[in-house]
């Protein structure tokens, strides 16, 4: 009996002692004459201060990131479970169970554009065993899809610089406005046809980061303009009253059709089965001309239908009169429309354009064509109709950038090519790089023939065919195709080439009449015209829009004896000028109106060009190699030609701002500070051979 309680209480003592000893392990030990006892130890505790902090290390804190979604990773504790934090608050972004490895990742992660996003893993249970770094987001642009007439519309950061490309290589740039909303009208897109697009952004806080591009998206391009509609009933001169009168007639299925009656819309639908038919309500008493257009779903507006005669008579019952009262307008229609832009017919029943556009884009700046342009006509855009942007936009204009350009540009080309000239003339003994003696052999004197050969041309002539030669090697720098614009475009240049020229030299010869009182004289320099079309063939490979221009065909020289000052003097004068042109025309661009028509389109392809040409110019003839004016500036004051360096290079990169926010995003521009440098280098190391080395060695 007594062996059986004893087996009892071992048993009870068995299972009550672990619940009571919950945190004592039992285990075996064994004694020194081989007897095992029951020994306890603590069961170790696994507490934070054990485990490791997870880190991030991917990406880098700081570090820029073009798309709105990423892959985050990094290292834990093999036994930890981590979360990845929403930067946004709520449910974590990833949840990564413990596989026992000490590599964590999150794959897609989605982040908000933001200047500084915050990412933090914690250890699921203890957040303070946590890791966090904060990185630059900006996601790329949407585009979206449809029909267009060559306007591109999508949503981006606010504020943000858009740049959209297509396939074909034709692009445009644009700011979104305060709701993200942008929109700009690709005018290299000269044919009908879908074609993929894509757009990538650059937003202030991004500096010169971009985001990555955005998904292409197919846009099928419609610039061909539709067929006039037709006006079947009321017929021409009849009676109609002034309210509930009915409209028929015909057009393309799916077009929107409006009817004008003098400078009133009357009334508007849209195309079904090639047929259409609209009510009228409220139109004053009197004669007016009925004119039908219709614009179809890519936004491109028809020429107006041949006009119909109607009188618009009282109702019977006395009544008074009432006053003329605009219908409600369609989409993108303005009522009343002025006058000027109403659609009349032409003596052979073709009417003109009209004042409907496609509804009007978010960022006005950028938009398509505006009023009546149609792609393929005579007010049809070119690339010189809104070349440079103007210098009163919404957007901060990158004046430091375009300054420290200007210096890096004086310091790493402008100074060293003159040194780099300098070396070469010296090496060869005075005489220049290349004369015309050199490739041809020297020419024969005069008194060798028995009559000396002379050829008088007559320099209007002369000066006219150089100015049209010039103009249509300007044309060269951008695609020209076989339409109308372009004649007027030919047209604009030649104006501007001619404004130019006149302003390098009718000041310049006013200030040496009248403020140094030495005679000058015009000069007509061939060469000048192969400078214009080394400069503009090289825009045209480089594809540089706006592009870089060189438009002078002559110089003012100094009759006889000039002193270095005097040429130096009037060498400045003439590139001052040009630079005073250019701030002009620039300042010009502001206050013009959009472009819309003939006469508003060739306004500002002259005004665009001045611009170009002159600063171009002026950039150019400050480069001090040979007889230019740069060169005649510098050996009168290098402080002056210094000023004057600077300020037509910062005007010149402030104009081609877009096309440097181009190369930025391309990755070229810290290539082409590469390219300078070295030439900056290999011209410096040149002059200083000669100068001190080849000396000694004599």
């Amino acid at each position: 009996m007594l062996r059986a309680a004893l087996l009892v209480l071992v048993t009870l003592a068995s299972v009550l002692i672990p619940i009571a000893m919950p945190h004592q392990a039992f285990a075996a030990s064994t004694t020194e004459n081989g007897a095992e006892t029951a020994t306890t130890t603590p069961t170790p505790n696994a507490t934070a201060q054990q485990v490791a902090s997870p880190v991030i290390t991917n990406p880098s804190a700081g570090a820029f990131i073009g798309s709105s979604t990423t892959t985050v990773s990094g290292t834990r504790d093999a036994s930890s479970e981590v979360q990845l934090l929403s930067p946004t608050g709520g449910d974590p972004l990833c949840i990564i169970a413990p596989d026992g490895t000490t590599r964590w990742s999150c794959r897609n992660a989605s982040l908000p554009s933001f200047s500084a996003v915050t990412l933090r893993v914690v250890v699921t249970g203890d957040s303070t065993l946590s890791d966090e770094i904060t990185v630059t987001v900006l996601a790329p642009p949407t585009v979206t899809g449809g029909v267009s007439n060559g306007l591109v519309r999508g949503t981006g950061h606010p504020g943000a610089s858009v740049t959209v490309t297509v396939a074909n290589g034709a692009d445009c740039t644009t700011t979104a406005d305060g709701s993200g909303a942008w929109a700009c009208y690709l005018d290299g897109v000269t044919s009908s046809g879908s074609r993929d697009v894509s757009a990538r952004q650059r937003a202030i806080y991004s500096g010169q980061n971009s985001s990555n591009p955005s998904p292409t998206v197919s846009i099928a391009f419609d610039i061909d303009r539709p067929n006039p509609p037709i006006i079947t009933a009321p017929a021409a001169g009849t009676q109609i009253p002034v309210a509930g009168t009915t409209y028929v007639g015909t057009g393309e299925n799916g077009t929107t059709v409006t009817v004008f009656a003098g400078a009133y819309s009357v009334c508007t639908t849209t195309v079904t089965a090639g047929a259409w038919t609209c009510t009228v309500g409220g139109i004053a008493v009197g004669s007016y001309s009925l004119v039908a257009v219709q614009q179809d779903a890519a936004g491109n507006v028809s020429r107006g239908s041949p006009g119909l005669r109607v009188a618009y008579v009282a109702p019977p019952a006395p009544t008074a009169t009432r006053t003329p009262t605009p219908s409600p307008r369609p989409s993108g229609m303005a009522t009343p429309v002025p006058e000027a832009s109403i659609p009349s017919p032409s003596a052979t029943g073709d009417a003109a354009p009209v004042a409907p556009v496609p509804t009007p884009s978010p960022s006005a700046s950028s938009e398509g064509p505006a009023a009546g342009v149609t792609p393929g006509q005579w007010n049809a855009p070119t690339r010189f109709t809104a070349a440079v942007s103007s210098p009163f936009t919404t957007a901060p204009f990158p004046w430091l950038q375009a300054v420290l350009l200007a210096l890096g540009a004086m310091l790493l080309l402008a100074l060293p090519a003159r040194l780099l000239a300098g070396t070469i003339s010296r090496a060869r003994g005075g005489r220049p790089l290349w004369s015309a003696t050199s490739i041809a052999g020297r020419n024969r004197a005069r008194d060798e023939f028995e009559t000396a050969p002379t050829v008088q041309l007559n320099r209007w002539l002369l000066g006219g065919a150089a100015l049209v030669a010039a103009a249509t090697l300007v044309m060269l720098s951008g695609p020209v195709v076989s339409q109308p614009a372009y004649l007027r475009l030919l047209v604009a240049v030649i104006v501007a080439l001619l404004l130019v020229n006149l302003s390098a030299a009718v000041v310049p010869l006013w200030w040496s009449t009248r403020v140094m009182h030495i005679d000058a004289t015009i000069t007509f320099l061939p060469r000048y015209l192969a400078l214009v079309a080394v400069a503009a063939i090289g825009s045209r490979v480089l594809d540089i829009h706006p592009v870089l221009l060189f438009g002078l065909l002559g110089s003012v020289t100094i009759a006889a004896g000039p002193t270095i000052a005097q040429r130096g003097q009037l060498a400045a004068v003439r590139a001052a000028s040009l630079m005073a042109l250019a701030i002009v025309g620039w300042t010009t661009l502001g206050a013009l109106p959009t472009a819309a028509g003939l006469v508003s389109s060739l306004v500002a392809e002259i005004v665009n060009t001045v611009v170009l040409a002159s600063i171009g110019s002026a950039v150019l003839v400050l480069v001090p190699l040979g007889r230019t004016s740069g060169r005649s500036v510098l050996a009168w004051s290098p402080l002056f030609w210094a000023g004057l360096m600077v300020a037509a290079f910062t005007l010149l990169f402030a104009v081609l701002s877009p096309v440097i926010d181009v190369w930025q995003s391309a990755g070229r521009v810290p290539l082409l500070w590469v390219a300078a440098g070295i030439f900056a280098a290999l011209s410096g190391g040149a002059w200083a051979w000669q100068r001190f080395v080849a000396p000694t060695q004599l």
